[in-house]
């Protein structure tokens, strides 16, 4: 059951990394489409993050957020035809802190959820 909550992060990690780290920017129907793309991105990061690990502290995942959003920026600034910039960084870190904020309510239910599945077990046992 384990693999079921990490396997959308995997997911999302390497549609990050896939489409960060290309030689060519993806294209653009609409100026500054990047924006959203990073914001959208790390938001499903951070939510999925959050959702697939969820004993980890939180100042690690907040770090691992964070630290994954600096990253593929100066990885882009290795990249011969992209450029990082401040407002990608910026996207990113806004991303961080919605999927962050869109986590909490999630994991609060599952966590009333598997209390309730914990409670029903105790007062049936083997029903």
């Amino acid at each position: 059951m384990q693999f079921l909550r990490v396997l959308p992060f995997l997911l999302v990690l390497v549609v990050i990394l896939a489409s960060g780290l290309r030689p060519e920017p993806v294209p653009q129907l609409f100026d500054q489409q990047d924006k959203l793309h990073h914001l959208l991105g790390f938001a499903a990061f951070a939510f999925t993050l959050r959702l697939a690990f969820p004993r980890m502290h939180f100042v690690w995942t907040l770090l691992i957020s964070v630290v994954a959003a600096l990253t593929i920026e100066i990885g882009q600034g290795m990249l011969p035809h992209r450029t990082p910039s401040m407002g990608d960084m910026l996207a990113n870190m806004l991303g961080v802190l919605c999927g962050w904020m869109a986590s909490m309510p999630v994991r609060a239910w599952l966590r009333r959820r598997q209390d309730s599945l914990l409670v029903d077990e105790v007062v049936a046992p083997g029903a």
